[in-house]
């Protein structure tokens, strides 16, 4: 699937095998290490999963890192983009486990690439994504402005008037990309009694900048007040 380079996957990327690995290596290091339960609850969709940060992935999960490379080089010929890693290594690869009756927010992404690659398959999760939707104002990306301009946009109702769904199913091995800066997307609830596991990796432009930084970290990834439903303008 593509649309207009916003939207694209890649089937069976990674061997059920190799997945089956990286299962067996995530329920290891969460018997060790207890791991936050993020619950920021909101009307419509909450923000409800675990989340294994980037600073844990590269001290843990080091055989990660080549796969972010060579992810790297297909998101730039999906997306015709030149990209770099992260500058935050908490935010570059994460891994996120979403539990029986979590959800993930609509949300744009801070970055302009986003590529998911599914572990396992559950029923429910899937994750629901607008191509292409986000009308942003040039160098206003966190403003109230652009606040205010997203959060019309993301109404239920206009959203059916104005976007075209898609709904990608977690499917073992399947990298799923998209430009998350652009892309409206968000995380059906999980049904059943498994955890829905992917692994996220983040790709920005180089030269971008973030000025929420620090409070979207923060509201990700701990289980800290940020005083806001939504950290990523500016107050």
């Amino acid at each position: 699937m593509s649309d207009s380079n916003h939207v694209w996957e890649i089937d069976s990327f990674l061997d059920p095998i190799l997945c089956h690995k990286l299962l067996e290596s995530v329920q290891s290091y969460r018997e060790k290490v207890p791991l936050p339960e993020i619950y920021r609850p909101l009307r419509g969709r909450s923000l409800h999963y675990f989340v294994i940060n980037g600073k844990q992935v590269a001290e843990s999960f080091p055989e990660l890192q080549p796969l972010y490379s060579q992810i790297k080089l297909l998101a730039e010929k999906g997306s015709e983009l030149p990209l770099q890693f992260m500058k935050h290594q908490m935010v570059g690869i994460n891994i996120n486990i979403t539990p029986p009756g979590g959800e993930y927010r609509w949300h744009y992404d801070r970055n302009a690439v986003t590529a998911i690659l599914f572990l396992n398959e559950v029923e429910g999760g899937e994750t629901e994504i607008y191509p292409a939707y986000r009308i942003k104002l040039k160098n206003k990306k966190h403003t109230k402005l652009q606040k205010m301009l997203d959060g019309f946009l993301m109404n239920p109702w206009i959203r059916r008037w104005a976007g075209r769904k898609f709904a990608i199913r977690p499917q073992t091995g399947k990298l799923l990309f998209m430009r998350g800066d652009k892309c409206l997307h968000s995380v059906r609830a999980v049904l059943g009694d498994r955890d829905r596991i992917n692994l996220i990796f983040s790709f920005e432009i180089p030269g971008e900048i973030n000025p929420q930084e620090e409070i979207l970290n923060d509201y990700l990834y701990t289980k800290q007040s940020v005083g806001k439903s939504d950290p990523n303008y500016l107050p």
